[in-house]
């Protein structure tokens, strides 16, 4: 039995946009505001950002996290989680905490971003091997008389005992010292369907079964995380292509079928994080194709929200912070209006307001958008201006195209047919509304 979806939480949307990056730098160093008034919460990631709506641990804020400099080989805190003095990691991830989230009332996101080593073994590849290194080392020191199979045998139970051991000890006392945020580990779950540029032509967006497996025994991170966070940055290799619509749909599937290992009888939520530009060529934005390939794939899928991650280098110069001011205004926030808009509208008709719509057929383009021919999204002086109204068809595009995922607590009756609809506004901020009337309806 499919288990039911998660209230909406710290969101009045049932798709929710998120903004974390430290774009205030803009008007700080170049007196350029950037317009991020459309998103329901916003968070900066600098060192100084405290008790925000979003918080995001970076490797120096939770903690001694223990890890190895890949490119001096110095190890810090120990190196590898086996040498984690867990007294003071605990002591000062308390600190850290409390610091950076002081609010006990405050309801929000808390995101682990430690990327260092994977607490599964055989995923620390390439330049990560340097763990499976340290850790046999770590483990012949330990008993002499182990030859090399046995060595590295007891090295992997080693590595991977003590890593849960510092993940699932973090996200407990995160959990205890602020029970309302949502806690969890940003990149997991992760499916590793990255053969897109091996093999274009034959690319389905597929998560290896190999890699499912193995995210099948991190059980223990899913069921004690109250929130998961897995990426869907694109490379160039993805822009404007169906290929990157195939990338995150598996994605977001592999996360919706993790998140029901949950502790309690619904799914635990998904925010998924993007990238306002490509991984591999940061100074170059993605294209409305992009938006829908990531963000409008989320929300046909009915995650709980996304989340647009920046770095420091989006305000490094005057053309950055006008580059960036430019895609967000002409490019984003028109399609965050039309996404978020279609949301609210699918789940007014199919859920009474009270669940998300998501793809009858998950593998499918059918997406949660409004129908332009009747419905027009203008800027209009400093906001924007929706003007038009859905048809009945454009109603009815969501009846057949998607079903209703109910809240948990909340009832929802199937809709009617023929449709009926009572008048309404359908509202996102700043009073950007579309009108139901009776004459339509």
């Amino acid at each position: 039995m499919a288990k039911q979806r998660t209230s909406m939480g710290m969101s009045s949307s049932p798709f929710a946009a998120i903004w974390n990056a430290p774009t205030e730098l803009c008007m700080r160093k170049f007196r350029i505001p950037i317009d991020v008034s459309l998103f329901e919460t916003v968070g900066s990631t600098l060192p100084s950002a405290t008790s925000q709506n979003i918080t995001l641990f970076y490797t120096d804020r939770l903690g001694y996290y223990p890890y190895i400099n890949s490119a001096t080989g110095i190890s810090y805190n120990g190196g590898i989680p086996q040498m984690t003095n867990m007294e003071q990691h605990l002591k000062k991830a308390r600190e850290d905490i409390l610091h950076y989230i002081s609010s006990t009332t405050q309801k929000g996101l808390a995101i682990i971003d430690w990327e260092d080593w994977r607490p599964t073994w055989i995923r620390n590849w390439a330049s990560k091997t340097i763990y499976k290194t340290h850790s046999i080392d770590y483990a012949r020191q330990q008993d002499l008389t182990l030859d090399q199979r046995s060595v590295e045998s007891t090295a992997r139970l080693q590595f991977e005992s003590a890593a849960k051991k510092i993940m699932l000890n973090t996200l407990r006392l995160g959990k205890q010292l602020r029970p309302n945020y949502l806690w969890g580990f940003y990149l997991f779950p992760n499916c590793q369907n990255y053969d897109y540029k091996q093999n274009p032509h034959i690319y389905t967006g597929h998560c290896p079964d190999i890699e499912m497996l193995r995210n099948d025994k991190l059980r223990w991170l899913w069921k004690e995380s109250t929130a998961l966070f897995p990426n869907m940055y694109l490379e160039t290799a993805l822009k404007s292509s169906q290929l990157g619509a195939l990338y995150t749909r598996h994605r977001v599937q592999e996360a919706k079928r993790l998140s029901r290992f949950s502790k309690t009888s619904h799914s635990i939520p998904i925010y998924m994080y993007s990238r306002p530009v490509f991984t591999d060529q940061p100074e170059k934005y993605l294209t409305l194709p992009d938006l829908v390939n990531t963000i409008g794939e989320s929300a046909a899928l009915g995650v709980h929200g996304f989340i647009v991650w920046g770095s420091v280098n989006l305000t490094r110069s005057m053309n950055m912070c006008n580059g960036l001011n430019s895609f967000i205004i002409n490019t984003l926030n028109p399609y965050l209006i039309n996404v978020s808009l279609s949301a609210k509208l699918c789940s007014a008709v199919l859920c009474q307001n009270n669940g998300v719509c998501t793809r009858k057929e998950w593998n499918q383009n059918t997406y949660l958008h409004l129908n332009e021919t009747n419905i027009a999204i203008a800027r209009y002086k400093s906001t924007y201006k929706i003007s038009g109204s859905p048809s009945l068809e454009d109603l009815k595009y969501y009846t057949e195209n998607f079903r209703c995922h109910c809240y948990a607590g909340h009832k929802c009756k199937r809709p009617s047919d023929p449709l009926k609809i009572e008048p309404m506004d359908v509202c996102m901020s700043q009073n950007i509304c579309i009108k139901l009337n009776q004459e339509l309806l």
